[in-house]
């Protein structure tokens, strides 16, 4: 058998499993692909705000997960021109402000010292960019190369491509167990039946954890909530991301405004239609909005981060065959965590620096 004849089954259809998947057919791996729920991006990837920007990154502080988001963005160029109906929908472009004009500035010169795009616009430029926000401020950084998407349409994107170079699809089908003999993977067990495989990727957000520990590996995937909030609106009002203290904002091409904020639930006021409205009286503060703006929905979403703040990508150790992916942030690392994953997995070529699940343990 080939590499590019491996029989390989991954786990989770969000946008990182998606990702792998198509890397993975295109490469000719027989790949079959499973989700639990009815379609992909079931899960968490449904709920993610959809910003692609190494902005939020912090060279100083953290600097290889800047270094990630880089090339995180970087990688969706590469992806437009193999796989355009992937990023049809884009809207460009972002505007961030800190509390005051100072840590605005001093974020800026960050960037720039790594040679980034980052501009300094200043409040007339900003009211001409985003005419409707009436909060305008001394200045912001504009990010020209950040982008907006929907993270559902770029996984279907990525399913649906992945099933046009030969990939199976099973939706709907819980995972039972991950076969082994001995000490290597041989298979998955879903509620269906069974499906042979050399190799399984697990890309199942937080609920890789479990599939790794019952592999007998605990890697120390953890679960983050956050909330999305969807609005109804008549006309549009932004044109681009805005980030600004408790805001994190987007208006998509139907008019829907998208909302992004943490979350905890620890008391009913902070239910997510709580939230959601609190939300909805700041926009009507911040913004010339249409009257019959209204919420839609506030879904929460349980974002797999560790302790690093950086995401797996690698084999378990003792179990061979068993591959993880996860992390945060998943949509913005997804076609580069793709990539670098088939790469790794047919070529057995290991070139990134995202730890695998190897170096968390060791360390």
């Amino acid at each position: 058998m080939t590499k590019q004849g491996l029989r390989i089954a991954v786990i989770g259809a969000g946008v990182v499993g998606a990702a792998i998947a198509w890397h993975l057919a295109r490469r000719g791996a027989s790949v079959h692909l499973f989700d639990e729920g009815p379609r992909p991006a079931s899960g968490v990837t449904s709920r993610a705000f959809g910003w692609i920007n190494f902005i939020n990154g912090s060279p100083a502080t953290r600097p290889e997960d800047y270094r990630l988001r880089r090339d995180g963005v970087e990688e969706y160029r590469r992806l437009a021109t193999v796989l355009p109906d992937a990023v049809c929908d884009i809207r460009p472009g972002s505007l961030v402000w800190l509390e005051t004009a100072e840590e605005t500035e001093e974020l800026i010169r960050e960037h720039q010292a790594e040679g980034a795009g980052v501009e300094l616009v200043d409040a007339v430029t900003i009211a001409k960019l985003e005419p409707h926000l009436r909060d305008v401020p001394p200045c912001a950084a504009y990010s020209p190369g950040d982008l907006a998407l929907s993270p559902a349409a770029l996984t279907d994107a990525f399913v649906k491509d992945a099933q046009a170079a030969g990939a199976t699809a099973h939706f709907g089908e819980t995972i039972i167990a991950i076969e082994t003999s001995g000490s290597k993977v041989t298979g998955v067990r879903t509620t269906s039946g069974s499906q042979s495989a050399d190799i399984v990727v697990l890309a199942a957000g937080v609920a890789t954890g479990r599939l790794a520990s019952a592999l007998g590996a605990d890697i120390g995937v953890e679960s983050s909530p956050a909330v999305l909030l969807r609005y109804s609106a008549s006309a549009p009002f932004i044109n681009r991301i805005l980030c600004g203290p408790g805001l994190e904002v987007r208006q998509w091409h139907d008019h829907s405004l998208f909302v992004a904020a943490a979350y905890r639930d620890d008391a009913e006021e902070n239910s997510p239609a709580a939230v959601g409205q609190r939300a909805l009286t700041k926009i009507r503060k911040r913004f010339a909005a249409p009257d019959d703006m209204h919420l839609v929905e506030a879904v929460v979403g349980q974002r797999p981060i560790f302790s690093d703040g950086l995401p797996r990508l690698g084999f378990l150790p003792d179990v061979e065959g068993a591959y993880v992916a996860v992390g945060h942030p998943g949509v913005i690392l997804a076609p580069l965590m793709g990539r670098l994953a088939a790469e790794e997995i047919v070529d057995g070529i290991r070139q990134h620096s995202m730890l695998s699940p190897r170096q968390s343990e060791a360390g």
